[in-house]
């Protein structure tokens, strides 16, 4: 049965440098899924992409997105898989990555040391838009 996650233990799913995924709305109407990397800070989730990508384009037109981040341990405990994850949906928000702040501080969560920095400056060097999705719910759950 699942139970609610403590706020620790949210706090420790979402600082887990595994990718989210980002539902947004094609134009006739279908879903798209993409993963992204992001940083969940003051109550909402932070990612950057290059602009003119097809969720970028989804939610330049129709704001309305869903996240989810989740983990699955690898050995069945009683027939079933433990996990952990956490979903939320609102209105997302786009705006210019000024200076590519907010890449950088996304790329450095999950790539490390040199190989991180020279990623970060690489990848701030182009222009990004940030999303951020501030969810009006959030509901993260465990298996018990």
């Amino acid at each position: 049965m699942p139970r609610s996650l403590t706020s620790e233990e949210l706090d420790s799913l979402l600082a887990l440098d595994i990718p989210a995924r980002l539902a947004t709305l094609e134009a006739d109407g279908f879903p798209r899924i993409t993963p992204l990397w992001f940083v969940w800070e003051d109550g909402a989730f932070w990612m950057t992409s290059v602009p003119h990508q097809p969720h970028v384009r989804n939610l330049e037109r129709d704001g309305r997105a869903a996240i989810c981040i989740d983990v699955e341990d690898r050995g069945p405990a009683g027939g079933v898989r433990r996990h952990r994850q956490a979903k939320g949906r609102g209105l997302a928000r786009l705006r210019v990555d000024e200076e590519g702040a907010w890449t950088r501080r996304i790329t450095l969560k999950y790539v490390a040391g040199e190989e991180g920095a020279n990623a970060a400056a690489r990848r701030s060097s182009i222009p990004r838009v940030v999303i951020e999705l501030r969810p009006e719910r959030l509901v993260a759950s465990a298996s018990s």
